[in-house]
């Protein structure tokens, strides 16, 4: 894998977040306007590529302690 094909969707989030926020802060000058649009693109960018990973859950993990004879 190509160093680009790596870091193709972290250079998209940062375009996603950072040019809307350089954008306010250019045209208001006041930062009131640029820490919520930062935010608000952390979300979008988060949203725009999903992880499509499964959660794993080991059921025999969990023991209760009703069940493994020391408890009353």
């Amino acid at each position: 894998m190509s160093v680009f094909h790596r870091l193709k969707k972290p250079l998209v989030q940062a375009l996603i977040v950072l040019a809307p926020s350089y954008i306010i802060a250019y045209t208001t000058n006041k930062m009131v306007y640029v820490v919520p649009m930062l935010a608000a693109m952390g979300f979008v960018a988060a949203a725009v590529f999903k992880d499509d990973t499964e959660k794993r859950v080991d059921d025999g993990a969990y023991k209760d302690f009703k069940d493994d004879g020391d408890g009353e």
